[in-house]
This record gives structure tokens, sequence and C-alpha cells, in this order.
């Protein structure tokens, strides 16, 4: 009895091992894969260059002013904004409003230069971004 509990152990024991093995066999195609397209996004050259001058941000009063800006996303037909203008001063609340899809979050994302625009300038405190 207890020699046929011993081999049912011996056994299960090299049937994981098995296991084990054929699972390497599966994830290492994997993982080679995968590091093929990491290096790809790594070896990205970025499109967005960035200004010759900066200054510190802190100094800075908060004025936003967009001034005629364009902006189409890479392969769309249409640009999400077209010629948008206004200002926002210091301490007021402004309120961008839309339907899905009116570029509202595009806007935004323009401040912080996650895009380049086509046209026009976004000022911050007077300054331009790009």
């Amino acid at each position: 009895m207890k020699a046929l509990a011993a081999f049912t152990q011996y056994a299960m024991q090299i049937m994981m091992s098995m296991l084990m093995l054929a699972m390497m066999f599966i994830m290492v195609p994997r993982a080679q894969a995968a590091a093929v397209r990491i290096n790809e996004v790594l070896d990205i050259v970025p499109e967005i260059t960035g200004v010759e001058e900066t200054r510190d941000s802190a100094t800075g009063r908060g004025y936003v002013e967009f001034k005629d800006v364009t902006f189409t996303y890479q392969g769309a037909e249409e640009p999400a904004l077209r010629n948008i203008s206004f200002a926002a001063q210091p301490g007021e609340v402004t309120a961008i409003i839309g339907s899905t899809g009116s570029g509202k979050s595009t806007l935004v994302n323009l401040v912080p230069r996650f895009y380049d625009l086509d046209s026009g300038s976004i000022l911050i405190d007077g300054r331009n971004l790009s």
C-alpha cells in the first residue's frame, strides 16, 4: 500500500514537471514577442519638439489664451478643432461643454502639449507654448 502511494506521488511530481516544461515552451515565445513590441515602442522618436527656452511655471499667473487653434488627429479627414479662440483669466472658472466627440478632451490635452497644433497658438501667461 505504501509503495502504491509513493509511486502515485512520484508520478504526480513527474507529471507536474512535464506540465511546467510544456508551459515554458508556451510562455517563452510569448515573452519574446512581447519584448519585440516593447522595444518597438521604446525606439519611437517623439514627434513633438520642445521649446528652446523654458521658465519656471511657478512664477506664472495662470492666464491661458487660445488664438485660432486648429488641430487634426493623424489620419483624420477633418480637424477635431477648427479656429478655436478664447481666454481664461486667473481665478475664473472656465467651463468647456459639448457633446461626445466635440473636442473637449482634445482642447485640454493641447495645453500640456500632448499634441502639436496644426495652426494657431496657445499662450500661457503671454508665452507661446510652441
